[in-house]
């Protein structure tokens, strides 16, 4: 393995550390108590001058090193006035804290920490307290609406990733969502295997002033999390808290029962041969006649949720630890798809040497999802919304013991999507190891060396089974495939950190040279079995098998300092360098610099007198980078499964290059300006914080589909640019300590105004979401140059043709075959003909909506009382649109196939008062074409959360503390959209898919119960 600069500075510095002379250390321990001597846990302590700090457990003690006996350190809690006392020669200090608000606190930032007040640009945090009022399998799930700025979509079904957007869309390939940095390790992976729990905070970084720091990989923000660790001596604590509930979902589509649909049958004009005396299957008198199913009651279900946590937590003067284990299951409200995972925490830190001290982070979780089928590529929902409602579940007579539709009698095909969740099997199973090594020695006063190591490991296996079985479709054969992944990611990262108060000027400098590795190897195999008793590829015909690896490599060097002068007058320059392999030589190196400026105007002398606490205004500018790309985009891979079109029998494979290779392939690069406004008043009682950003981004990346003459089918390519401008607001008040009532309210807002600035790809438009069934092969979504990214784009109506004279005043030039053949009948849709060429064709094709918001929000309520608290917290997206596709399904008739009662309320000569066209046997007038009569306002309130607990006294040594709670999630959701539920992720194709409604799992309802004891 090659030693690189980056990989040999983090070694010299471990070497350093283990070898160096122990100096003199100065550590301060004690406790932060209020004016009646209970112990404040969260209790933020900075040295001044520095940003070195810690916070107070759960007892409210303390440790933290400071850098000599002149140390200055300040005790700020919110709530309660600011401390600043000077160590002097004592070891421990206790501190007395009085009713008061400040706003010092500690914040993660990339490399390190700052105060609050010493911030620059756009960041926000939750604490981990915070995070974990939610169960959910995803701390993005846990983290959706606290964050101005931050935009998380859900996508429904249990273990399934929500889309997460930092300051909207920030790219147009897939997979653009933050960079994800977990106790230092950048691209840290899925966010399931990390419990809740375990969570000491969340920062998100905004602003490119913030996020350059992490260079070409930050366009899209930075998610930093950091895990708990315990507190230096801290007596032994140990927590369980496990919570259990159910979860359910209430709103079903208005479908067709079985006469309702014999009666659709008849209008429609369609033969169906099934005849309806006879019996279901052989063991039964149950006719057909006599069946009516609900195939949403058949997929529907009341599923458990559950979260089980314990953990222990010590430390000594020495030393300090956090463990925990955690279990989660989450069977959905969906029948099959389910989600269950198993994780062990363990960190540790160590003083070794005066001034030398060791730590760990250890992640070891499994995880166990099963997959939504999509039997016949269809979604199970549409396979709901079109299953015959005469048509039963079972039929023991059927190998697999399912029914199934019959073409020839039913004249529909639909699956039974009950078979496809229980014979149909697909598993994604991932072990996985995450954690860290670090060791930090202090050379002299002020300057710190530290050397971290980091390792990713995650073996991955999918599993899927279609067994032998008889239904609407028959499977003739066991078929298996599975495959398999190991991925390994190492960190190597050198750090010099450099803090100190000279007089009026404080001056912080960082340092870092930084190497991360990315090696991926995967195998994959899958045969055919004659008999469903084998679950094994093994002796299968037809077997195929392939494997392949890959590696990645970035390797940078970073510098940041930050300056303050008297409080008043900060700024803060990084600049950051990196190189990536993904990119072709010449091109894969980039620069990204940043600074920004801070003036605290509430410190000037002039504001003495002032009522304001606070008041403080920011700028920033910076450039940062994305690529999105995996290994070897930029040359020409070579496809291994192609073969003859002609002969039998075994036959030969050959090789073909199937994409363009191009060197020249670049960065994404993203240019943002960020202007802040922060305000305290009532002794910073009432805080608000205002942002306005502008941010523009260059050579756009994508996958570019090349005309079949040029012999390969894509090719990778800087394609274009973009802009995303907004606003954000956040506004909180604390009401004064008491000991019987207090209580807390914050809310925030985010506007987001996203436009496709330039585009070229040979026809300036790129074309999304055709599907054959729901919207008749018609694209959905367009991105083109003036107009959002992924724009709903189709054809407007007009109303129904009433009478022959409206049809003739439109299409004066037409015979009556020839409206007869096009479908243009009174009742038919009437379509507006963009350009007035008396033709409706792709050209009057226009942009119908989109289904990016015009503003999301987020409100939260806590509130304290004679032992009960109480939490409710609220979550919203206003303006957006989502096109329902499954309301395609609910009102098609080019075949039979069940749907909405709506199509009982067609247009005929005496039933004109509808919007539901006149039934036409195979659709002549493409009624399904992409349209705005199926663009839907999405707009949303949902009751995120609500909380109420009860602490019960203790009297004894032995057990601290035990609480109970009820909670419920997502238990109210206000909206006009006709669908399962308005929060539309990504269920198909890539991120030009989004605010589709192909049949996406609805958000579960759930009531939960749980309870916490502390020993």
């Amino acid at each position: 393995m090659k030693l690189t600069f980056p990989r040999f500075a983090a070694v010299v510095l471990m070497l350093l550390f283990c070898t160096a002379t122990a100096w003199a250390q100065r550590t301060v321990t004690g406790t932060v108590n209020d004016i009646d001597g209970i112990g404040l846990p969260g209790v933020n302590i900075i040295e001044e001058g520095t940003a070195t700090g810690t916070v107070t457990d759960l007892d409210g003690s303390y440790s933290l090193r400071v850098s000599s006996d002149d140390a200055v350190l300040i005790f700020s809690y919110v709530g309660f006035g600011t401390q600043e006392i000077v160590v002097g020669s004592r070891s421990t200090i206790d501190v007395t804290l009085e009713e008061g608000t400040t706003l010092d606190q500690v914040v993660v930032v990339g490399y390190g920490t700052q105060s609050k007040e010493a911030v620059t640009g756009a960041v926000a945090s939750v604490s981990g307290a915070e995070v974990s009022q939610v169960t959910a399998p995803n701390l993005a799930q846990s983290i959706q609406g606290r964050l101005p700025g931050v935009q998380v979509t859900q996508n429904g079904a249990p273990g399934e990733a929500p889309i997460i957007q930092v300051r909207g869309i920030g790219s147009i390939s897939f997979g653009s969502g933050p960079l994800v940095v977990v106790d230092g390790i950048p691209e840290a992976g899925s966010l399931n295997t990390f419990d809740g729990r375990n969570i000491e905070s969340v920062t998100v970084l905004k602003d490119a002033a913030s996020t350059s720091i992490y260079g070409s990989r930050a366009a899209n923000g930075v998610l930093l999390i950091t895990t708990k660790g315990g507190g230096y001596n801290q007596g032994l604590q140990v927590n369980l808290e496990s919570t259990v509930g159910t979860q359910f979902t209430t709103r079903r589509l208005d479908l067709m029962n079985a006469d309702q649909y014999r009666q659709f049958a008849d209008n429609l004009g369609a033969n169906v041969a099934r005849d309806f005396n006879a019996p279901i299957n052989s063991q039964t008198s149950q006719t057909y006649g006599e069946t009516d199913t609900d195939w949403q009651d058949a997929m529907f279900q009341n599923g458990l949720l559950t979260q089980n946590t314990v953990s222990i937590s010590g430390g000594s003067e020495n030393s300090r630890f956090f463990t925990s284990m955690g279990y989660l299951l989450d069977e959905g409200v969906f029948r099959g798809p389910e989600y269950q995972r198993y994780t062990l925490r363990l960190n540790s830190e160590h003083k070794i040497a005066k001034r030398l001290r060791f730590g760990q982070t250890l992640l070891v979780a499994n995880d166990d999802r099963r997959l939504e089928p999509f039997l016949g590529g269809r979604t199970q929902i549409l396979q709901i919304i079109q299953s015959l409602p005469y048509q039963p579940v079972f039929n023991p007579d059927n190998i697999g013991g399912f029914s199934g539709a019959d073409q020839g009698q039913d004249s529909a095909d639909p699956g039974n999507p009950v078979l496809a969740s229980d014979l149909l099997q697909s598993n994604d199973k991932v072990f996985r190891l995450f954690g860290t090594l670090y060791a930090e020695y202090e050379l002299f006063d002020g300057l710190t060396l530290r050397g971290t190591y980091g390792a990713n490991f995650s073996s991955f296996r999918n599993f899927n089974r279609n067994p032998i079985y008889e239904s609407t479709v028959n499977s003739d054969f066991n078929s298996i495939s599975e495959s398999r992944s190991l991925s390994y990611s190492p960190l190597y990262s050198g750090q010099i950190s450099y803090r100190k108060l000279i007089g009026d000027h404080n001056i912080d400098l960082t340092l870092v040279g930084e190497l991360q590795e990315f090696f991926n190897n995967f195998t994959f195999a899958n045969a055919n079995q004659t008999t469903n008793d084998i679950s094994v590829i093994s002796g299968g015909i037809d077997p195929n098998a392939g494997s392949g690896s890959s590696t990645r490599v970035i390797q940078s060097y970073l510098g940041r300092i930050n300056y303050g002068y008297k409080g008043k007058y900060i700024a803060q320059f990084s600049i950051r360098r990196d190189g990536s392999s993904v990119f072709a030589p010449g091109n894969g190196t980039e620069i990204f610099p940043s600074g920004a400026v801070a003036w605290r105007i509430s410190e000037e002398g002039f504001m003495a007198d002032s009522k304001i606490s606070e008041l403080k205004v920011r700028a920033s500018y910076g450039r940062v980078g994305f690529s999105g790309l995996g290994p070897y985009s930029f040359q020409s891979p070579i496809n291994n499964s192609f073969g003859p079109v002609f002969g039998s029998g075994n036959q030969p494979i050959g090789s073909f290059i199937n994409a363009l290779a191009n060197p020249e392939l670049r960065w994404e690069l993203t240019d943002m300006l960020n202007i802040g406004l922060d305000l305290g008043l009532f002794n910073n009682r009432l805080q608000f914080s205002a942002e306005y950003y502008d941010r523009q981004v260059d050579n756009l990346i994508l996958n570019v589909q090349l005309p079949t003459s040029t012999g390969v089918s894509n090719t990778t390519d800087n394609i274009g640019s973009m802009s995303n401008t907004g606003v954000e607001f956040q506004l909180s008040y604390l009401s004064p300590r008491n000991r019987n009532f207090t209580w807390d309210i914050s809310a925030n807002v985010s506007a987001n105004t996203n436009e496709v600035s330039a585009l070229s790809t040979g026809d300036e438009q790129i074309f999304s979401g055709a599907n054959t069934e729901t919207t008749a092969g018609f694209p959905v979504t367009v991105t083109q140059a003036g107009a959002p990214i992924g724009s709903f784009f189709g054809f407007q109506t007009d109303g129904l043709y009433q009478n022959d004279a409206e049809i003739r005043a439109d299409y004066p030039d037409l015979t009556s075959d020839e409206l007869l053949a096009l479908g243009i009948i009174p009742g038919a849709t009437r379509w507006v003909d963009q350009n007035d060429d008396g033709t409706i064709d792709a050209s009057d094709r226009v942009i119908i909506g989109n289904y990016l918001p015009d503003f999301t929000f987020g409100v939260n309520f806590n509130a304290e009382v004679s032992g009960f608290d109480f939490n409710i917290f609220l979550q919203g997206s206003q303006g957006n649109q989502v096109y329902n596709a499954t309301r395609v399904l609910l009102t098609k008739f080019n075949r039979l196939f069940n749907g909405g009662v709506e199509l009982l309320d067609a247009w005929t000569p005496s039933n004109t008062d509808t919007d539901q066209p006149v039934l036409q046997l195979s659709d002549p007038n493409q009624e399904r074409r992409t349209s705005d009569r199926y663009v839907e306002d999405a707009s949303y309130l949902r009751l995120k959360n609500i909380t109420i607990g009860y602490t019960f006294p203790v009297s004894t040594g032995f057990l601290k503390n035990i609480r109970a709670y009820v909670s419920a999630q997502n238990l109210i959701t206000i909206t006009d959209y006709t669908g399962y539920d308005p929060e539309i992720g990504l269920v198909q194709g890539g991120l030009l898919n989004t605010g589709i409604d192909f049949g996406q799992q609805p958000i579960a309802k759930s009531i939960l119960f749980g309870v916490q004891v502390g020993f």
